[in-house]
């Protein structure tokens, strides 16, 4: 009995895994992002900057390095897909570091959310970057969408926004 109980948990798993998502095949698109994009960041509170993103690879392919500049305040993000997890990891000017995994993908738009005990970090005790979505715009190649949300003890504190184009 035994036997056959590992035998149909071992065929539903192979079934299951054929049907979820591959990560990587997400990971080999978001590497489309190299280069340079320009953009102006509006946030939900009324203020703006000029929001500059390089993206790079690095570690013979295995991450894409995100360098941003919004208005003069640098922040860096790494992509790496690895234990079948697509993950973001910010290191950001808020002083932590979210870690995010790839949540859902529809249509060219990536929606990562932070895992808050990966990363170290409650709501309760601190604002930090609680998802990004990333549209590639597939109608445009050289076009993205951009947006993050960042939460704190007070509850909701901003979404920040930008349509970029690559430069």
């Amino acid at each position: 009995m035994k036997k056959v109980i590992l035998f149909l948990f071992a065929a539903i798993l192979s079934v299951t895994s054929s049907f979820g998502n591959n990560f990587s095949d997400d990971f080999e698109k978001l590497k489309s992002l190299e280069g340079k994009w320009q953009g102006t960041l509006e946030r939900s509170d009324g203020t703006s900057d000029d929001l500059v993103l390089n993206y790079t690879l690095t570690s013979n392919g295995s991450a894409l390095l995100e360098q941003s500049d919004t208005g003069g305040v640098e922040m860096l993000s790494i992509f790496n897909y690895q234990n079948e997890e697509l993950l973001l990891t910010h290191y950001c000017a808020l002083q932590n570091k979210p870690i995010s995994v790839l949540e859902s993908k529809t249509n060219g738009e990536y929606v990562f959310v932070t895992d808050s005990d990966r990363s170290g970090l409650s709501k309760d005790k601190e604002a930090f970057v609680t998802s990004w979505k990333i549209n590639l715009m597939p109608e445009d190649s050289n076009k993205i969408q951009y947006q993050y949300t960042v939460t704190g003890p007070e509850g909701f504190v901003f979404v920040a926004k930008a349509v970029l184009t690559k430069a």
